[in-house]
């Protein structure tokens, strides 16, 4: 629910151990302790105005632009990082989902069946990241990624979804979850993929102006050779005219040519320096969404080895979650089943060595190729 100014100021203090009251024309007054007011640099005793006029006086202004308000920011820092909400959602008809299922699991080498259905209290990690794009020019921004405890699914939140949030109603319990190390890797390579895709217009501004300056480079440095070939065959025809024998300018040409050579290199490498884009991911909070929702299990099969899978129905996106690649954690289709211990991966991290062409899971062999010991 939207509060007004008021609500949140009042609403703050009170946390802090201040006592508020409404003295009835817009305006409050409180009673701090020392240790707020020090902070706030507040009297102990007083009146806060919310609005520009004096109807209250000699009360302290309290406005979005005051001293106060940006004070109060101090009392905010290292708080509000995490929190537990639950959302109650409507469960379609488990019919329905599995009508859905063939085109949620897409698997390029795999089959699977589904095993049983079950309604699950389940809970998702909405985690808010704010990235910092720096190149020649520097653009921030906030991206949301939503992954899911229970089977590492990452999808991008709707707009509305923190309208429809609710305080817990009771404690969590039987709730399947990855370790926190695993979750916040998930979500920090679901953050990154999310935010060069907002980058997309950026990025491309950035490659048409690199793709021009190099030109440019490539353009004014070819009429540099073109100069120096024409001003030393020149040299070699005054040379002619005072002597009977023919110079020879070859190595003249080579080495004029050569270091208008290195300089041009020189200065492409420092055009794809200053474009280079370095895109820097932070965590802002976290809110786990604790929900009871149907989970589908499915048995993925690759020649003789099978492993159960959870396919939870996403009542925040309200449909099927796509099974996330377990090693870069994005719900990229079709998905790849390795032959050792069935990882699901996209076709991108399904790697192909390049010394001797094997296929191999990236995850069962983060180092290398199993076959020839190539490394990565």
């Amino acid at each position: 629910m939207n509060k007004t100014l008021p609500e949140v100021v009042s609403e703050i203090l009170t946390l802090n151990g201040a006592v508020v009251e409404e003295t009835g024309d817009g305006c409050l007054e409180f009673l701090a302790p020392r240790t707020l007011s020090d902070k706030l640099n507040l009297p102990e005793h007083g009146r806060l105005r919310f609005g520009y006029d004096d109807s209250c006086g000699n009360a302290i202004s309290a406005t979005y632009d005051s001293e106060l308000f940006k004070a109060m920011a101090g009392l905010l820092e290292g708080k509000g990082k995490f929190c537990v909400a639950s959302l109650e959602s409507f469960h379609p008809d488990t019919g329905k989902l599995l009508k859905h299922l063939n085109e949620t699991v897409a698997l390029n080498n795999a089959s699977f069946r589904v095993e049983k259905s079950e309604i699950k209290n389940i809970s998702y990690l909405l985690c808010h990241f704010k990235y910092t794009a720096i190149s020649d020019e520097k653009r921030e921004g906030i991206t949301q990624v939503l992954i899911n405890e229970l089977n590492l699914s990452t999808a991008t939140p709707p707009e509305n979804s923190l309208l429809q949030l609710q305080d817990p109603v009771r404690e969590s319990t039987g709730i399947d979850r990855h370790d926190l190390e695993t979750l916040f890797r998930a979500s920090y390579s679901a953050a990154a993929e999310t935010a060069k895709e907002q980058l997309k217009d950026f990025t491309r501004s950035l490659e048409r102006r690199l793709n021009r300056d190099i030109r440019r480079v490539h353009e004014y440095y070819g009429t540099l050779r073109k100069e120096a070939k024409i001003s030393i065959e020149k040299k070699a025809a005054r040379g002619k005219d005072r002597k009977a024998g023919k110079e020879d300018t070859g190595p003249l040409l080579k080495k004029k040519i050569n270091a208008i050579e290195t300089e041009r290199r020189w200065k492409v490498q420092d055009l794809i320096t200053k474009y280079s884009l370095n895109i820097r991911i932070e965590p802002v909070s976290v809110i786990r969404i604790e929900t009871l929702s149907p989970v589908l299990w499915i048995n993925i099969r690759r020649r003789l080895g099978t492993r159960s899978f959870p396919v939870a129905y996403n009542p925040l996106i309200k449909k099927l979650d796509e099974l996330p690649c377990e090693l870069c954690f994005n719900p990229k289709k079709p998905h790849v089943i390795c032959d050792d211990k069935l990882h699901i991966m996209c076709s991108g991290c399904f790697r192909v060595c390049p010394k001797c062409g094997k296929r191999y899971c990236g995850i069962c062999h983060g180092s290398g190729c199993p076959k020839c010991s190539h490394k990565t």
